[in-house]
């Protein structure tokens, strides 16, 4: 049974080719050929174990003729419009960072779904600074934990008006989830400025932006 995360990602690809990016052991390769939201997979990844194991799962389910696997790193492996979209989840935000800059002009051709583990503000900040328009987001939570989903292409997007939507866009505001992210960041912020507050060397500019970031959450009706 796939995960709720990978099950949000999937939710999201409904196209003809698709490049699973870091496809680990092909769930999402063969899930998206199992309910026909892709007729053809590309599924990808930089180390041959992981991607052996995605063999497997593939000639488990008779999928070779559609899903083919590459050994290599982020979007090298594909050609510009190779694949109509890409999937990029379940690794670090700086690591997509670098993927997406390393082979800009594959990214740019195609809609992308991204899934960081961490670095969510730093993401967002690179996309919008580098013509990557977010066209949409998406909440899940397993357990305790919050993962955002970016659906994203080639494009202009404004900049954010305030610092915090960076952390917690307000375009989020009507998910059912979004209370969880918004607790989340907060009691991590709440964390961070106390122990800044009790730190002997105070970093002042650190403290006053996490403290900011706090009176911008106050305008959120939570």
């Amino acid at each position: 049974m796939l995960t709720e995360r990978l099950n949000c990602i999937i939710n999201y690809v409904n196209n003809e080719i698709v490049a699973d990016i870091g496809t680990d052991h092909g769930y999402v390769a063969t899930e998206l050929i199992k309910r026909g939201q892709a007729k053809r997979v590309i599924a990808a990844d930089v180390r041959q174990g992981p991607l052996n194991a995605a063999i497997e799962n593939i000639n488990k389910y008779g999928m070779a003729e559609v899903i083919e696997t590459r050994l290599g790193s982020g979007l090298s492996v594909i050609k510009p419009y190779e694949s109509d979209l890409a999937v990029i989840a379940g690794m670090g935000g700086e690591l997509i960072i670098e993927i997406i800059k390393e082979d800009n002009e594959t990214a740019r051709s195609m809609k992308l779904v991204l899934q960081p583990m961490n670095a969510q503000y730093e993401l967002r900040h690179f996309l919008i600074e580098n013509e990557f328009m977010i066209e949409q987001e998406d909440i899940v939570c397993e357990g305790n934990r919050v993962y955002n989903v970016m659906i994203v292409k080639n494009g202009h997007m404004e900049k954010f008006e305030k610092e915090i939507y960076y952390h917690i866009p307000k375009y989020l505001e009507n998910n059912p989830k979004f209370y969880m992210l918004f607790n989340k960041k907060k009691r991590e912020f709440e964390k961070i400025v106390k122990g800044l507050k009790n730190s002997n060397n105070t970093d002042i500019e650190r403290l006053k932006y996490y403290s900011s970031l706090l009176s911008e959450m106050e305008e959120y009706s939570i």
